[in-house]
């Protein structure tokens, strides 16, 4: 019987909307900033962008004339309520924006999950498992194979796509694949700091199963956002769900 998993292994959200330029975006972007500013008490503001951040939640929001994000790390993953706060958050964005339509909707997320299985073991039964190699192709790849990655780029039949890679991974080839801000961290100096990189650092294991699922679909409606985005999210979990069991076995 598989090994039901409590909650999935989500270690980074980034749900991104672009949309298309307006001037009145320069005179919009402000007032965002500040709606959000009970949550994200730390911002940045230059003259074409605005970024908050919530250091203690590992979250930010950032802002430019044709596209907008939110990106979370998580150090104890709750993949519903962050999805929840993303997509709250990016609603009330729309509004203040006054956006109809967006050209692109993407959702990316990054799992890492503790197999407990050695590098090694985990590169041979991946290769075994996701790497069909023919006859003809062992006769010219003929050295050990110390490492490997599986992507496969999908279309689903509601249309909308994905992209998903797969791999072993260990903690240091984690943090030179997943891009990181170190100003979406509270520094080890400053007072009480409990949400430092070294801490978020220390809540990924050794080595791990990988998995990177980002979806995305072009010209949404805003008032099909939080619909879709729901999807993204039921879908994907559905998947990683299922590829954790099998990478369990």
């Amino acid at each position: 019987m598989p090994v039901m998993l409590p909650t999935l292994p989500l270690k980074k959200l980034v749900v991104e909307v672009r949309y298309k330029p307006e001037l009145a975006f320069y005179t919009r972007m402000d007032a965002v900033g500040t709606e959000l500013a009970d949550h994200y008490p730390d911002w940045v503001r230059s003259p074409l962008t605005v970024e908050v951040r919530n250091k203690k939640k590992h979250q930010r929001v950032f802002l430019s004339h044709q596209r907008t994000f939110y990106e979370a790390d998580l150090a104890r993953p709750d993949p519903m309520q962050e999805f929840g706060h993303a997509e709250e958050t990016l609603a009330k964005i729309c509004s203040r924006l006054s956006l109809t339509a967006v050209a692109r909707l993407g959702v990316r997320q990054w799992f890492a999950c503790d197999l407990e299985k050695s590098f090694a073991c985990m590169v041979d039964e991946f290769a075994a498992r996701f790497l069909s190699n023919g006859e003809d192709v062992a006769t010219i790849l003929t050295d050990r194979m110390s490492d490997m990655l599986f992507v496969r780029d999908c279309e689903t039949s509601d249309g909308w796509k994905y992209r998903l890679a797969l791999s072993p991974m260990t903690k240091e080839q984690w943090f030179q694949t997943v891009g990181y801000e170190q100003n979406l961290f509270e520094l080890p100096e400053e007072e009480n700091a409990t949400a430092t990189f070294d801490d978020f650092r220390s809540t990924l294991p050794e080595t791990f199963l990988f998995l990177d699922i980002d979806c995305f679909q072009e010209d949404v409606a805003v008032n099909q956002v939080k619909e879709l985005m729901a999807t993204f999210r039921r879908r994907s979990h559905e998947l990683a769900k299922k590829l954790i069991e099998f990478c369990r076995r």
